[in-house]
């Protein structure tokens, strides 16, 4: 189970757009790029052409301020990459069959956190625009809550009829795992916290399988 990064799917996503000028998207691509590697604060207009392969002037020919140019790059990503990425998460658990309990919960800890640290920067983005911004905001948690609602209950379902997981409420359950996956997940995005993934997965894979087993 892997995922494909934010910024190649951005970069698709920037190339299929009918209505923006060929510079306008080499600009908005490289903002992104420079945005995940330096951090938006670090990134100057000045880098931001010289990776666009444009001038300064046209930078600011078509976007006056910084927060501008930000507003214009984070719109896609609400609107289309964070949509895709979601759909791919959700298609590629629906695909497995799992034989047991960790077999859901590892690859699946594995897959998020492993997406959250190597888009950290992007996500950090998200989050500073959505939480002033209830419109973008709604367009985050759609995609996230259709995962939730629509694709992981199914296999947690699916779970319990094997009787490889216990016969709690789903939502119980869904609680107690996300709360582990989130939990790390904001120490590395918002904290900047480095973990040994393969490490804290498979202490996290234990609690839960000990703790979400059926008796026997």
């Amino acid at each position: 189970m892997s995922s494909t990064p934010i910024e190649s799917f951005y970069s698709e996503d920037i190339d299929s757009a009918t209505d923006l000028p060929q510079k306008q998207k080499q600009v908005l691509k490289a903002c992104l790029e420079l945005f995940a590697s330096k951090g938006f604060e670090s990134t100057t207009t000045a880098d931001i052409a010289e990776k666009a392969g444009v001038s300064q002037g046209t930078v600011y020919k078509r976007f006056k301020t910084k927060d501008q140019l930000l507003h214009a790059v984070v719109q896609p990503l609400f609107s289309k990459t964070i949509p895709r990425a979601a759909k791919e998460f959700a298609e590629d658990i629906r695909q497995f069959k799992y034989d047991s309990l960790a077999d859901f919960l590892k690859p699946t800890l594995m897959n998020r956190l492993t997406f959250g640290a190597e888009n950290k920067q992007v996500i950090k983005i998200l989050f500073m625009q959505a939480v002033n911004d209830q419109t973008l905001l709604a367009e985050l948690i759609g995609p996230v809550k259709d995962v939730l609602t629509n694709t992981i209950p199914v296999v947690l379902d699916e779970l319990k009829k094997q009787h490889l997981l216990v016969d709690w409420d789903t939502p119980r359950i869904m609680e107690y795992v996300l709360s582990i996956g989130a939990g790390y997940g904001a120490q590395m995005v918002l904290f900047d916290r480095k973990f040994d993934l393969e490490h804290i997965i498979d202490q996290a894979v234990e609690f839960l399988v000990k703790g979400l087993s059926p008796e026997k």
